[in-house]
């Protein structure tokens, strides 16, 4: 089951990877679009991610896991097409939307290791989930920028074969992935008791620190392209081999060293480390775009050096932060709180993105960086709180529904 899982996240990963090159010059220079707008797509992304995941973790409980990820997949490939055969920035916003729904199945699929993997095995489990999902952030990319252009508008073939391999990923899940629930439904939860249940049971500071993450993350994933196309002169191509770069790392890390640092250093200490790698890397990334140090200009090795503590921090602090969370979480209500803490990561996604833009346009990289940097520094102070001060977690210590 696990192998059918790993592909049906690679496929659908290419898919949002491979808008990450292009976006800029789909939106700016085709579309004729703001700074601001292209950043707004990337929230409208986000933002139904966010409403579709605790949707679709609730339905997982309800009616079954596989079903609800074979559904959502189908949507994924629908969005996907609709992408690529428009140049309207609305029906591109729309398509968006569509795909940001869809993709509220990662929740789905972490229930689905959670359901299947001993607590011992589950941080290598999801290690190896942000693996393949940086592998499609290698292929995604690299097919984005190298066939960008090809076929029509910038973006056409890239998000064809993106809509092409979710269906693939489609026929994968229908083949490989069994169902992992059982017969027995939870109560219906509402979102006030969702988040209750975040804040009585420890979970509180596990939903901050993904948002802040997010948060972070998303003054990456928007300004980053277009400091590359403004700054560096970038084309899309050579955009595609930054990120491709970018996945290459994630995959490493998260495939192989995390198991082996969580072991020695716990998952809240590998979070931790990862979140302070986060701030040196957008520190050094708001000097390189200002300029602020001569022998640190806007080149290819200080930038390669920037992403590379960037990409090494958070793929460190994302799986683990996740693994960890998912240690106090009763089985009956894995679906509902998986898809609450994803929801905080998708609403601090959705925040960062849409301040992206203006702040870029009001400051360019120097702005957007040195924001990143300042919430990066409160995740690591939240999980500096969480690794040194362990007795404010209660783990198990009574059920959290009656």
């Amino acid at each position: 089951m696990m192998p059918g899982l790993l592909l049906v996240v690679f496929v659908n990963f290419i898919g949002v990877g491979a808008l990450i090159p292009v976006l800029p010059y789909a939106v700016i220079d085709e579309a004729g679009a703001s700074e601001t707008v292209m950043t707004l797509l990337l929230a409208s992304f986000a933002l139904a991610m966010m409403v579709g995941a605790p949707i679709l973790g609730r339905l997982s409980d309800y009616f079954g896991r596989r079903q609800v990820l074979l559904t959502s997949i189908l949507l994924s490939a629908l969005g996907h097409i609709c992408f690529a055969l428009t140049t309207d920035i609305t029906l591109m916003f729309m398509a968006r939307i569509l795909t940001g729904l869809a993709s509220g199945s990662i929740g789905v699929i972490q229930a689905i290791i959670t359901d299947t993997t001993p607590p011992e095995e589950r941080s290598r489990a999801i290690g190896l989930l942000g693996a393949f999902v940086g592998l499609g952030f290698v292929a995604g990319p690299a097919f984005g920028g190298l066939l960008s252009g090809y076929g029509g508008a910038v973006h056409t073939i890239p998000f064809l074969l993106a809509g092409g391999l979710a269906f693939i990923g489609f026929l994968i899940a229908l083949y490989a992935v069994p169902e992992s629930k059982g017969e027995s439904r939870p109560r219906p939860l509402s979102w006030f008791r969702r988040f209750v249940l975040l804040r009585v049971s420890g979970l509180f500071m596990f939903g901050l620190a993904v948002f802040l993450l997010n948060l972070a993350f998303a003054q990456i994933e928007a300004s980053f392209t277009l400091v590359l196309k403004d700054v560096m002169a970038y084309t899309s191509r050579h955009t595609g081999y930054v990120f491709t770069w970018v996945g290459v790392v994630i995959i490493v890390v998260q495939g192989v060293f995390i198991g082996r640092i969580t072991r020695r250093f716990s998952e809240l200490g590998a979070s931790t480390t990862g979140a302070f790698l986060l701030v040196v890397g957008q520190v050094l990334t708001m000097l390189m775009v200002g300029s602020a140090l001569w022998f640190f200009l806007p080149s290819l090795w200080p930038m390669m050096i920037c992403t590379t503590l960037v990409c090494v921090g958070f793929a460190l602090a994302n799986p683990t932060l996740t693994s960890a969370a998912s240690q106090v979480i009763r089985k009956g209500e894995i679906g509902s709180i998986m898809g609450a803490i994803q929801s905080m990561g998708s609403l601090g996604q959705v925040l960062g993105l849409v301040i992206a833009g203006p702040l870029y346009e009001l400051g360019g990289g120097v702005m957007t960086f040195g924001f990143g940097s300042f919430i990066s520094f409160l995740l690591l102070l939240v999980m500096s709180n969480m690794l040194f001060y362990p007795r404010r977690r209660r783990h198990h210590a009574k059920p959290l529904l009656k």
